[in-house]
């Protein structure tokens, strides 16, 4: 994985290929029961810092489209601008070696060290460094969502933050002398 991107990574126990664009867009818009994503968009950028004006333009430019490496995710009116790329790799020599670079390197607390014996398929969604400060980080994070609970994936970003979606919420993985301090 590139430093020039910042990756929000999904590995997966159960393969999310079935997928196709359409789906990935109605979760996005929170119309898949069965994972909850996309619910409210408001409160979510005041989450992550990002201005509360960004949203309606956003949800009004949303597109899902198939690309060679997986998806793209565009939500700026300007069809230059640069998406939200997800990757889907599920080759087994690349889902090992990432793997191995997330145990390397993202710093897997036991329980997600468990789940990534059963890894099958990863989703690395690709954002760059402005996408952290718009609407991309937080259509990213709902992406990474719904697709953890299509693809039952244990998610971790490039700050070695451990999440799991249970019951269609984010929670925190944390090593056990860590927990409460949190």
């Amino acid at each position: 994985m590139s430093g020039m991107a910042y990756w929000l990574t999904v590995y997966c126990r159960r393969s999310v290929r079935g997928i196709d664009a359409a789906a990935l867009a109605a979760g996005l818009r929170g119309l898949d029961p069965a994972a909850p994503a996309g619910e409210d968009y408001q409160t979510l950028a005041e989450r992550f810092d990002v201005d509360e004006a960004e949203v309606a333009p956003a949800l009004a430019a949303l597109t899902v489209v198939a690309s060679a490496v997986g998806w793209e995710v565009r939500y700026r009116a300007d069809p230059a601008a640069r998406p939200l790329t997800i990757h889907v790799w599920s080759a087994p020599a690349q889902v090992a070696e990432e793997l191995d670079e997330a145990r390397d390197c993202r710093n897997p607390p036991p329980l997600a060290e468990q789940l990534l014996g059963a890894v099958v398929e990863i989703v690395a969604l690709e954002l760059g460094w402005s996408m952290l400060e718009d609407m991309g980080v937080v259509l990213a994070d709902e992406a990474a969502r719904f697709l953890a609970q299509r693809g039952d994936g244990v998610v971790a970003d490039d700050e070695a933050r451990w999440r799991l979606v249970v019951d269609g919420a984010w929670h925190a993985l944390v090593d056990d002398d860590t927990a409460g301090r949190n």
